[in-house]
């Protein structure tokens, strides 16, 4: 999925987007068949409970999920969405990150192969972003920190 539209409201001039992403596509899609399952079962108790039920839950996990939690790598910063109809951005620049978190819990791990980035900025581990049920949180890791590299050797 691209996001084009949400970066092109927040990029600077002299500032593009490396790399983009949002949730895994197979938390996603293990999400929906868990759902889709429980959905069956209610349409067989109520064919119009049920077949709404399955369309929310193919909205909220197909739609929404990725919509509402787009991440974004530039050559300055990271920049994340949150949010469709109400949003909330939050950017941090390079400078102000001192350390990154990578936490792979087990059945994320197995199932979904997705883990967690935690961003920490300067202050405590309180003052921390979360990019959750992100697909190859290591990989994810080295990309923004290669881009944290080439800033730093820039200043």
């Amino acid at each position: 999925m691209e996001y084009e539209h949400i970066w092109e409201k927040l990029l600077n001039n002299d500032e593009k987007v490396e790399h983009q992403f949002s949730i895994g596509n197979r938390y996603t899609t293990f999400g929906l068949i868990i759902w889709g399952i429980v959905a069956l079962f209610f349409i067989f108790a109520n064919f119009w409970i049920g077949a709404l039920l399955f369309v929310a839950v193919a909205f909220y996990h197909k739609f929404y999920l990725p919509t509402a939690n787009a991440y974004a790598f530039t050559n300055k910063r990271v920049l994340i969405h949150r949010g469709w109809l109400s949003t909330h951005t939050i950017s941090v620049d390079y400078s102000k990150i001192t350390d990154i978190h990578v936490a792979e819990p087990f059945l994320d791990k197995l199932i979904t192969h997705t883990g967690h980035i935690a961003i920490i900025t300067a202050g405590t581990t309180r003052d921390q972003i979360i990019l959750q049920h992100i697909e190859s949180p290591y990989e994810i890791k080295k990309k923004l920190d290669s881009l944290m590299d080439a800033v730093n050797h820039k200043s």
